[in-house]
């Protein structure tokens, strides 16, 4: 089944509206410090609102182009007490500069406690600057009597106005290129993911593991936009998904590494949220069965679909693969080909997914004490 949304064709394009607002209330804040400090303030909540909720405020404009989500449901044999979804997106990134710098950033992102590990915290940090900035230009314009102390806090103003400015030029155009530069090919993220997907969901369907557990499948698309197609599957199913107690298990990049199992979702800016408490047990369980070493539980500088279903309400947790140290080899670059994936992490990946799917359908696939109660 085809379900279309609105969707955005880069994340370049939404940041860069929030960067343009704040630019020009910066330039305004010169003459009219206080419309420019109300243009920081709502270029900074709405950045925050984007990023936590995967909601569209201000980078509407670049959030109206078609896309789709990708689903089909395998019923349950018998009567359907529990829901798995099974998702991955499809799309991938574009190639750019900035990823090059994210390879270094991201070792040092990866050991950093997990309230720090959002990777825009810094434009945040920059938006906040310039209100602080814009309130005390406004503060020093009414300051009368004091004409060489205003003079020289004006004149710090200004500097450091100036300094932002240069900043936000600066990383306005590294999103300039990426918003132009090439689809990557996409094989390890996320064309792996698909796969693994499409692999488990033909062994439910050739062998279930349970009868009274239905299986959604998802490929999402927009997730590479700020997980647009995730979050427009949970609202369009919102009231059909509280029916049943629903647990998600969401595959991204699987051939980068070995199999880890992430505790945390950390969106670009904002708070992380916390994957399923039972979810990391039978994680840890499964890495134990398989002899993994350091599967989990991991938080990655950045999002999965698996924080858009998380901020919906939805329980379960997200399946990807790395190298020791958070190093994702060809990440969002040219070179992310079929003949460069590692075909044997993939292998073991699949096979951790596979294992934690068919737990999830044997052991919490069994009624609650609750549901007993609400079907008597």
């Amino acid at each position: 089944m085809i379900e279309p949304f609105c969707g955005a064709r880069s994340y370049a394009a939404r940041v860069l509206m929030h960067i343009a607002i704040a630019a020009i209330g910066l330039l305004l804040s010169w003459r009219m410090p206080a419309i420019g400090m109300v243009l920081a303030a709502v270029a900074l909540i709405s950045f925050v609102v984007e990023q936590q909720w995967c909601v569209v405020w201000l980078s509407w404009p670049a959030c109206r182009y078609r896309s789709q989500n990708v689903c089909e449901t395998v019923p349950a044999i018998g009567t359907a007490r529990r829901r798995i979804v099974l998702c991955a997106h499809y799309d991938s990134q574009h190639s750019g500069l900035i990823w090059t710098i994210n390879r270094y950033l991201n070792r040092v992102s990866m050991s950093l406690p997990l309230w720090l590990k959002p990777p825009m915290t810094f434009l945040v940090a920059l938006m906040a600057l310039q209100i602080l900035l814009s309130a005390a230009g406004a503060l020093t314009g009414g300051i009368h009597g004091l004409t060489q102390m205003s003079a020289g806090l004006t004149f710090t103003i200004r500097i450091l106005e100036v300094l932002l400015l240069a900043i936000y030029a600066l990383v306005a155009a590294l999103f300039i290129q990426l918003a132009f530069g090439r689809f990557v090919p996409g094989a390890v993220d996320n064309a792996s993911g698909v796969a693994a997907v499409l692999e488990l969901a033909d062994a439910w369907v050739a062998s279930p593991p349970a009868d009274d557990v239905e299986l959604m499948v998802v490929l999402s698309g927009c997730e590479e936009s700020i997980l647009m197609g995730a979050a427009a599957w949970a609202d369009r199913h919102r009231q059909e998904l509280g029916r049943l107690p629903t647990l998600f298990l969401n595959l991204d990049s699987m051939a980068f590494g070995p199999p880890r199992f992430l505790g945390a979702e950390v969106p670009a800016a904002g708070l992380p949220l916390r994957a399923d408490a039972r979810m990391i047990k039978l994680c840890g369980q499964i890495a134990e069965e398989l002899g993994l070493h350091n599967a989990g539980p991991h938080a990655l500088p950045g999002p999965t679909d698996g924080f858009a279903l998380l901020a919906r309400g939805l329980r379960g947790i997200s399946i990807v693969s790395f190298q020791d140290g958070g190093v994702l080899p060809r990440y969002h670059t040219m070179a992310d080909t079929a003949d460069n994936m590692d075909f044997a992490a993939a292998h073991a990946t699949v096979e951790f997914a596979r294992r934690l799917c068919w737990k999830m359908a044997a052991v919490l696939g069994e009624p609650t004490e609750m549901t007993k109660q609400k079907e008597r």
